[in-house]
């Protein structure tokens, strides 16, 4: 039989991988791409509602749908070949995020509290493991995770990042012991999380942490507040990083003021963005 799998994923779609490597276990055929007509069976999995959408057989992804899951009846080690410029493992060690986030669309997907090893869908040949999990620090087993990364000598390279809110210094110190590809990624999208945020920024700060903050903007914010996050997050040693849910001109602009990094020669970012103004 003669599988087809479509997907608007730029890098890669774990679940197209899952359901590869299962097809193929039974003998059958796979190919990514191409009309769905040319396969005797399809499957197309979107992550982006503003894609173009290819009708098939099975369709799901948070493009079409949060609770559409195409991956969890095939719980088998994915398959790499069918995206080959991918160099590390892909997976999740924890689903769950107890954060119920409006403009989240993780809440929606009722991802399950179940703990897994990397050996689940780590490959042995890549030296690189890639976590897609939503939030690392919830899961009570969370060293565990660590720990068999450190066994592996394995670099993360994470596509989602770790909640300051749940820093600790044992967690401070297990993010310094690995190596990432590149900067650990943080977020401060609430002002009510204040106290919370700043004690753990100051963990970073201390263990040393080499990481970028991304601030919501353009949500539940005034301009002064997203300012005055900004100014924290630099003040404490890290880049801020606007990620803007409504895109209006003069956040735009705001963001682009902050990508320069034009403020690091000024007392303040606000005596910065006057002159930038």
């Amino acid at each position: 039989m003669k599988v087809g799998l479509m997907t608007d994923a730029p890098e890669h779609n774990l679940a197209l991988m899952k359901i590869s490597a299962w097809h193929k276990a039974q003998g059958d055929e796979v190919f990514l791409g191409g009309p769905a007509d040319e396969a005797d069976f399809s499957y197309a999995s979107y992550l982006f509602n503003f894609s173009p959408k290819y009708k098939a057989d099975v369709m799901g992804g948070p493009g079409l749908n949060p609770s559409l899951r195409l991956d969890g009846k095939f719980p088998i080690m994915p398959d790499y070949s069918l995206f080959p410029g991918i160099d590390y493992s892909l997976g999740y060690t924890w689903e769950y995020c107890p954060r119920k986030c409006a403009f989240c669309i993780v809440p929606k997907q009722n991802n399950p509290k179940t703990h897994r090893s990397i050996w689940e869908f780590h490959d042995a040949r890549f030296k690189k493991i890639c976590l897609l999990n939503n939030n690392t620090f919830s899961d009570p087993q969370w060293r565990e995770t660590f720990e068999e990364i450190w066994d592996a000598d394995l670099i993360v390279h994470d596509e989602n990042g770790y909640d300051l809110r749940l820093m600790s210094e044992e967690k401070a110190e297990a993010l310094r012991k690995t190596r990432f590809t590149r900067q650990i990624h943080f977020a401060w999208d609430f002002m009510k999380d204040e106290k919370l945020i700043i004690c753990g920024l100051a963990l970073a700060q201390v263990y040393q942490l080499n990481a970028i903050v991304y601030v919501l903007m353009g949500f539940d914010s005034n301009f002064e507040e997203d300012l005055y996050r900004c100014q924290k997050i630099h003040d404490l040693g890290f880049d801020p990083f606007p990620m803007l849910y409504k895109q209006t001109s003069a956040l735009r602009r705001f963001r682009r003021f902050i990508y320069l990094r034009y403020y690091r020669s000024y007392p303040t970012i606000e005596a910065a963005w006057r002159d930038y103004k």
